[in-house]
């Protein structure tokens, strides 16, 4: 009996290990992914924004109400940088990240869990599914269309307006504690 459960556990982890092997384009696609989360935590717009092609559709209806919009990335990233730098820390928990691929575009499909913390108590976190549309450009892979399906919230959207308060100021505050190359 021993044997045969090995043995299944053994087969199910190569199996999973198959199922999840990676080429170079699905390797660009989840560092995409993942890079969105990780440069919008770090208030790095100015990087964030080379994630996306030069126009992008953005879908936030779930959470915020309204139509999706079509936006000039450069626009986007003002709008981000107006928000996300007035929290204390925001984390992003981008994961289980699905593939379909179109030819020279790729539906990606992940769970997201974004966090938003501002002082002692004020705190919002969302979570849901981000619906990515990325279009191959140069070999590279870019988010032409972002669209949030929401299915819950913890916390209070108070936050969003205090934040959006301190965005400004503590965008340049970090921006002065950067890297100069």
């Amino acid at each position: 009996m021993k044997k045969i459960i090995l043995f299944i556990v053994l087969g199910l982890s190569i199996f999973t290990a198959r199922g999840q092997e990676m080429n170079a384009d699905s390797a660009k696609i989840h560092s995409v992914v993942k890079s969105f989360g990780a440069l919008a935590d770090q208030s790095a717009f100015e990087y964030l924004g080379s994630l996306f092609t030069k126009t992008v559709t953005v879908d936030y209806t779930s959470a915020f109400g309204g139509e999706p919009a079509v936006v000039e990335r450069q626009d986007l990233m003002t709008q981000w940088a107006a928000l996300l730098p007035g929290f204390d820390v925001t984390y992003h928990d981008i994961s289980d990240v699905n593939i379909d691929y179109m030819k020279d575009k790729a539906k990606v499909v992940a769970k997201i869990k974004a966090s938003h913390f501002l002082g002692e108590d004020g705190f919002w976190q969302i979570t849901g599914t981000y619906v990515f549309v990325m279009k191959k450009v140069d070999e590279q892979w870019l988010i032409c269309s972002l669209t949030l399906i929401s299915n819950g919230e913890s916390g209070s959207r108070d936050v969003l307006a205090k934040a959006g308060e301190k965005a400004k100021q503590r965008l340049s505050e970090r921006q002065a504690r950067a890297l100069k190359l």
